[in-house]
């Protein structure tokens, strides 16, 4: 079980995290919003939705639920998690190329029909019981391990910091990429990432 002091600096570092993508989702702009970056790649719509799909399934994953399936060789995912992890905790940056998991891949169709609005109430929500349900977690059940498709088993409290470094990576793609002035095509050069 982690400590008072280090789930309390992990909710903050979370909380600046969220606060900063729903900021970037909340000056969407419109005719921009369901336009993919190039062919083949999400629209902001389906990256917000993505983040929204990822805050979910740690709500059910925390709670003992559904997990992602792991897409690696067990030693591949302790390597990963030895020393991918803490670059990607570190700087809230993800390898490039890196595909998202099955369990997040956000639907063109679903994601078609939510606004900046919708999404930004929906993980607005989804955040802060993902936060409360994986300090439950870690609290009652201090064994439990949430699978992450890359990195393997991760504790309650590593979960909630890879939670915010994706939401993180995905703010700075967001605001670099589809909501600024500059075309929402011009710079898309890889693959949705987690």
């Amino acid at each position: 079980m982690a400590s008072e002091r280090a789930w309390a600096a992990a909710q903050r570092q979370h909380d600046t995290a969220l606060a900063e993508f729903l900021d970037v989702v909340g000056g969407a702009l419109p005719d921009r919003w369901r336009v993919p970056y190039a062919e083949g790649k999400w629209s902001p719509a389906e990256e917000s939705l993505h983040v929204a799909l990822a805050y979910e399934l740690g709500i059910a994953a925390a709670g003992g639920g559904e997990s992602m399936r792991l897409r690696v060789s067990r030693p591949v995912a302790t390597l990963s998690r030895w020393f991918i992890l803490p670059v990607v905790l570190r700087t809230g940056r993800f390898p490039g190329g890196a595909v998202a998991p099955h369990e997040v891949r956000p639907s063109r169709d679903e994601a078609l029909t939510l606004s900046a609005e919708a999404l930004s109430t929906r993980i607005s929500s989804r955040a802060p019981a993902t936060v409360h349900q994986l300090r439950e977690a870690d609290r009652c059940d201090p064994a439990l391990r949430v699978t992450h498709a890359y990195f393997g088993p991760l504790r309650p409290l590593a979960t909630l910091r890879l939670l915010t470094a994706h939401t993180l990576h995905h703010a700075r793609r967001l605001a670099a990429r589809s909501l600024s002035a500059a075309s929402p095509r011009a710079s898309a050069t890889s693959r949705p990432t987690t």
